[in-house]
């Protein structure tokens, strides 16, 4: 079983006030938009084609303030980030630079994007209830974090999928 992991960037310093409003916004949200980044494993370049890391950004608004998110998979966890700064959930993981040697060079990048015309709940429900994804066990192969991120964004988004080697 998979580990959850909510990650805020809001600065609050109370993880009970954060949690507070990441439900406020799963249970109220609609989701706007989504994309998928990519990162490299390695800093060797002829690997990145093949070994990278794949994670889901989508962003919810609200009447007065706009959130972004990333939802990821890794052997250890599902990780859910919010903050109000896009540049937090991309190019972060767990509060440190997702790529840390190379920062100039290796960013994050954007494979695909697309609208979304579900809420933030019926993701919930679909990850965590229909399709149980903290208990599906991470397996390099096919059970990775590139299958977590198809999973997700062919669900969140409104017209497109996304297609991955291997």
């Amino acid at each position: 079983m998979h580990r959850f992991r909510l990650i805020s960037y809001l600065g609050l310093g109370d993880f009970d006030q954060e949690f507070d409003i990441f439900m406020e916004h799963m249970n109220n949200d609609d989701i706007s938009s989504v994309s998928i980044y990519t990162t490299p494993l390695s800093e060797t370049f002829w690997t990145n084609l093949i070994f990278y890391h794949a994670y889901v950004v989508f962003c919810t608004e609200t009447d007065t303030e706009t959130y972004w998110w990333s939802l990821e998979k890794n052997g250890e966890a599902l990780i859910l980030q919010m903050s109000r700064n896009i540049e937090d959930v991309r190019d972060k993981i767990e509060g440190q630079r997702r790529i840390k040697k190379y920062p100039n060079y290796w960013k994050p990048l954007l494979n695909t994007s697309d609208s979304s015309g579900i809420s933030f709940r019926e993701l919930y429900k679909y990850m965590i209830v229909d399709t149980d994804q903290l208990n599906i066990k991470y397996n390099f192969s096919n059970e990775n974090c590139k299958k977590f991120a198809k999973t997700v964004f062919d669900k969140i988004a409104r017209n497109k999928t996304w297609y991955y080697f291997i």
